[in-house]
């Protein structure tokens, strides 16, 4: 059984800020702060297959993807004006799932979101049977809503911070500034390798969403929330940017305006979609103010795997496992 659910950053620089004061509109000589993602996420019942995310954004060709190669991101990136989940995406992410299932029979629960169509009679699914929640449902029977969405917010914010603290302790001007590349990687990240199967599992059970024949655990809150240690480094992290007035973790991670995850086209949208993506879209006047990658050559990145290698030949401690991912990345890269 796997549940999907949509959630929604609307911050600068993908992370929003956690302070009270910040202001709520453009100030005279600085740009708005509009910078948008939305998430797909989806996994299994206890964990064990995560898919990749899909992740929405506002630009057709983003300049900080040029010179890479998208298959790498760990994640698929589609677009659209407003950067959010609309039916047209939403239908070609399904029929990304159901292929994805190959000869599995798994049923798919989704909420009631205005994208999430009735498939049913629209598709012919494979392998996928849809069930869809009731209107108005609450964490109770959600089991992405009951914990989930928490942690990944959670760990993509821990993230976050520690790349703004290096970036201030190395004094990086404008350490803020974190492009959409890096906070997709951040966001893959977060999800791949900070949210433990053992906590989706329990957002399943906490709903009581599982085999008939599964023995259903005594599910806490401690379970389902982000751990202790995370929100007290989460905490930490908040002190040491000084805010004038500090948001409480909850409301950081239970910013209302994410919620909004969906739209209706009107027909200007609609008509503004279907052209070329190429020519200049009307009233589209947001600049991608991304930077493009450089390209790296070969013996530049062979250099610096060797000076990777370098520094954890100087630390204390057995790292020989990272020494290992170091020499078969140089080995990797001399064959190509």
């Amino acid at each position: 059984m796997t549940h999907a659910e949509l959630i929604s950053w609307v911050e600068k620089h993908l992370d929003m800020k956690a302070d009270n004061s910040l202001a709520p509109k453009q100030l005279e000589g600085r740009k708005a702060q509009k910078e948008r993602i939305t998430l797909a996420i989806c996994s299994n019942g206890d964990g064990s297959d995560k898919l990749p995310l899909w992740i929405i954004g506002k630009f057709w060709d983003p300049r900080c993807f040029r010179n890479l190669n998208g298959e790498n991101l760990g994640c698929r990136y589609r677009w659209n004006l407003k950067a959010w989940m609309t039916q047209v995406i939403f239908l070609e992410w399904i029929k990304w799932f159901d292929l994805r299932m190959a000869e599995r029979k798994v049923l798919l629960i989704l909420d009631n979101c205005s994208a999430h169509i009735r498939v049913n009679n629209l598709l012919e699914l494979r392998n996928t049977t849809v069930r869809y929640l009731s209107s108005n449902t609450t964490s109770k029977i959600q089991p992405c809503d009951a914990g989930i969405i928490w942690n990944l917010k959670a760990y993509y914010h821990r993230r976050f911070n520690e790349k703004i603290l290096m970036s201030l302790d190395s004094n990086i001007s404008y350490p803020e500034k974190i492009d959409i590349l890096e906070g997709y990687q951040m966001a893959v990240a977060a999800w791949t390798l900070d949210v433990k199967p053992e906590t989706i599992s329990n957002c399943f059970h906490h709903c009581q969403i599982c085999s008939k024949y599964t023995r259903l655990p005594r599910v806490t809150k401690d379970m389902v929330e982000p751990a202790a240690e995370v929100i007290s480094e989460l905490e930490s992290q908040i002190r040491r940017f000084c805010y004038e007035n500090p948001m409480n973790i909850r409301n950081l991670l239970n910013y209302p305006d994410e919620e909004v995850v969906t739209y209706k086209p009107s027909d200007e949208d609609i008509i503004a979609i279907l052209k070329e993506p190429a020519v200049e879209i009307p009233g589209h006047e947001e600049e991608d103010d991304n930077e493009e990658l450089p390209k790296i050559c070969l013996d530049d990145a062979i250099f610096m795997l060797e000076n990777l290698q370098h520094f954890w030949l100087q630390q204390e401690g057995v790292h020989t496992e990272n020494l290992l991912s170091i020499r078969s990345m140089m080995d990797d890269a001399c064959r190509i």
